[in-house]
């Protein structure tokens, strides 16, 4: 069938939905952990080419004996512990620093650096000590222990994230596409489940709309057929068969199409006024057939002068339908239906009664229930699939309504709805 077809598909769509979600979450977990290491072996590789840097900055610094013996001076001499501050102005500073710049770029390091030779016991330095490379002890260059290079790079993490610039866009790029692939996925399962909700919807409303023209169908030609002229008439009695053929067919797919409808009356729906006496009018003369051709009756009696509501005029329709639909089929003997229509200030109270069996009072609250039939009694022989008091429900409660069942007193069953009338709208 069309609608199973329908939901698998749905099934999978979502099966689908959930995979590709956690696929996209373990991507970027994998993706932030991959780019994560790539800047930790980045920021190694570098800490290890400053390292071979700063060996070779003290091994040519050490064979430049003017500066090691300026140096050498420069801390004895000044009280701040940093040869930045007393030498910073000299050539012999420069020189340094030329020294310091070459050897990094022999290293591949290309940055803004800013450098100091101190002594490790004095604890002022003219930078902050966050991110700075400290050389060994000079204690065997410059022939005086307590002395160290002291290299900082400002811009380092810039240049590692340099580094790692182009994996990190394309992984940046990569999740974004994934990112979008999902949401339209969703968009489109979306836009399935609820055609499938439609589709659900139409095939439920459908049947149920079926049922009572061609039970008058079937009884209309059941009392033609009786008729002595039909009967003696050849083609009148065949056209009768064959009425009577096509609609038991018609039926039996009608009940099956019934019986594979899973929708739900459960979303908003637009709102209209509808007059509730005519709706009920509507009704009995719809039902009359059935009815008459059981020899009992139904009626409709009037209380009050306002009996317009708000809701959806085809649901309502059904709901009343479904409800003395179901008054006709369990009765097992000549029904007699009441209804009765009753309007105050605010709501319109509408009673329903029959001469039925009633409902065991152990059901009561469950009768409203998807597909729930009572399991017990000669009520289980009727064909039915517990479809059309869960409509009716859903349909008055998104009518703002409220609905209760109650057994009368000896014989039958009255079905009470509260609807706010249109006024209060």
């Amino acid at each position: 069938m069309l609608i199973f077809e329908v939901m698998k598909r749905s099934k999978f769509q979502l099966l689908l939905l959930i995979l590709t979600l956690t696929s996209l979450v373990a991507l970027v977990g994998i993706q932030l952990t991959w780019i994560l290491k790539a800047a930790r072996m980045q920021e190694a590789q570098f800490n290890h080419s400053v390292g071979m840097a700063m060996n070779r900055i003290i091994e040519n610094l050490a064979r430049d004996k003017a500066i090691c013996k300026e140096v050498d001076n420069c801390l004895r001499e000044g009280s701040s512990g940093s040869c930045y501050l007393l030498m910073k102005n000299r050539e012999e500073w420069a020189n340094i620093k030329s020294i310091v710049k070459n050897d990094l770029n022999y290293y591949g390091i290309d940055l803004d650096f800013e450098f100091d030779i101190i002594d490790i016991n004095h604890e002022a330095t003219f930078f902050p000590n966050r991110g700075i490379y400290l050389s060994d002890n000079l204690e065997k260059v410059l022939e005086q222990s307590g002395f160290k290079l002291s290299i900082r790079f400002p811009e380092k993490r810039d240049f590692i994230i340099a580094q790692i610039g182009n994996i990190f866009i394309f992984s940046i790029v990569l999740l974004f596409i994934i990112t979008l692939s999902f949401i339209m996925i969703f968009r489109y399962y979306r836009k399935e489940k609820q055609l499938t909700e439609n589709i659900g919807d139409f095939i439920n409303n459908m049947t149920h709309e079926f049922k009572t023209p061609l039970t008058n169908i079937s009884l209309a030609n059941r009392m033609i057929s009786k008729n002595e002229n039909i009967v003696k008439d050849e083609k009148l009695f065949f056209y009768s068969n064959v009425i009577r053929s096509e609609h038991n067919k018609l039926k039996e797919r009608v009940e099956k199409l019934l019986k594979t409808s899973f929708s739900e009356i459960d979303r908003p729906f637009n709102k209209e006024p509808i007059d509730a006496a005519t709706v009920a009018e509507n009704i009995i003369d719809t039902f009359n057939v059935q009815v008459n051709q059981k020899g009992g009756s139904i009626t409709l009696t009037k209380t009050g002068n306002n009996f317009n509501i708000y809701g959806n005029l085809d649901l309502f329709h059904i709901a009343m339908g479904n409800i003395v639909d179901n008054a006709i089929k369990y009765c097992r003997k000549v029904p007699e239906i009441l209804i009765i229509l009753r309007s105050s200030e605010s709501f319109l109270f509408i009673d329903i009664e029959d001469n039925g069996p009633g409902i065991p009072k152990e059901y009561q609250d469950l009768i409203f229930d998807k597909y729930f039939r009572i399991p017990t009694g000669d009520v289980h022989d009727n064909n039915g699939f517990g479809l059309g008091l869960y409509q009716v429900k859903n349909i008055i409660v998104k009518m703002e309504g409220k609905i209760k069942v109650t057994n009368l007193k000896g014989k039958g069953l009255r079905l009470s709805i509260e609807l706010p009338l249109a006024i209060n709208k």
